[in-house]
């Protein structure tokens, strides 16, 4: 299938994504899956409060023609759109995804190399177990890769989207 006729099945209540021209259907994410994407959701909101960030959970994004992720939160910088698009096609600032078991070598492997030459600026992988979070960014320039970086375990400060952070340290104690 192609990403144009994927996208004009419309809105379903499944959560599906293209992946080299396969149609994939996800099961419904945990509970503590979608309270630590609500959670999350919630940080980023607060951080870019007055910075006119574009925040937004659970989206079509076209990669290509045979690729349509759909990440747990995509965020675009100030200024990336004259006015908001119909469809998300080119590359976030920063991309969070929420892994389940069945989803880490996506995630970890496909995906990042996926985002990485889309040339999406930051990518951060965070377990909903435990809080634990991978990063990856892109170094200098655009056309340069994104690299792992460490993470401090209780705070990310997002570097594409300068002022944007999230307290883990929170996160994890509303998470219980």
């Amino acid at each position: 299938m192609t990403a144009d006729e994927y996208l004009a099945l419309g809105e379903t209540p499944e959560k599906y994504e293209l992946i080299d021209g396969v149609v994939f259907m996800s099961p419904s994410p945990t509970p503590r899956h979608q309270l630590l994407c609500r959670f999350l959701l919630r940080e980023l909101d607060a951080s870019a409060a007055g910075r006119s960030a574009t925040i937004v959970p659970d989206i079509d994004l076209l990669l290509d023609t045979g690729k349509v992720y759909r990440p747990d939160i995509v965020v675009f910088a100030p200024g990336r759109f004259a006015k908001l698009p119909e469809r998300f096609a080119l590359p976030p600032d920063l991309i969070v995804e929420i892994i389940s078991p069945g989803s880490k070598p996506l995630d970890l492997i496909t995906k990042r190399d996926d985002y990485d030459a889309f040339g999406v600026g930051e990518y951060w992988v965070i377990d909903p177990q435990d809080v634990s979070t991978r990063i990856w960014r892109r170094s200098a320039g655009s056309s340069a890769r994104m690299l792992e970086v460490s993470v401090d375990r209780d705070a990310i400060d997002c570097v594409s989207v300068p002022g944007l952070k999230v307290n883990l340290a929170a996160v994890r104690k509303a998470l219980g």
